[in-house]
């Protein structure tokens, strides 16, 4: 059904449900050492180009959520999604000695570190 113009800023408001349930169990864990792949996709993606190819830790396991590269092309379809914490001297080399950065990152970007 349409919306009318009234009723699209409530339904943005309300927003929807992205946790899904899949039969797939996780491919990794907390503690795994993964590799955000270095893949250049010509649609959607919200994998940040500063990770890829870096490899980082899984701090957290969030379930199973809505894949957004998926989703931008209409298909609701539900992949496990992790938090990684990547290293400072990771992302950007010797001089960042300091920090890390925390990345919400699907499961179709993730390979095992080797």
């Amino acid at each position: 059904r349409r919306m009318s113009a009234a009723e699209v800023s409530p339904a943005i408001a309300r927003g929807s449900p992205v946790a899904v349930a899949i039969d797939a169990p996780p491919r990794f864990g907390v503690g795994d050492r993964v590799r955000a792949m270095n893949r250049h996709p010509t649609g959607h993606t919200r994998e940040p180009r500063y990770v890829r190819g870096r490899v980082g830790v899984v701090h957290e396991h969030y379930g199973a959520h809505v894949f957004p590269d998926l989703s931008a092309a209409g298909r609701r379809e539900g992949r496990h999604l992790y938090s990684v914490r990547f290293t400072a001297r990771e992302l950007w080399g010797e001089p960042a000695r300091n920090g890390a950065v925390y990345a919400d990152l699907w499961e179709d970007y993730l390979e095992p570190a080797g």
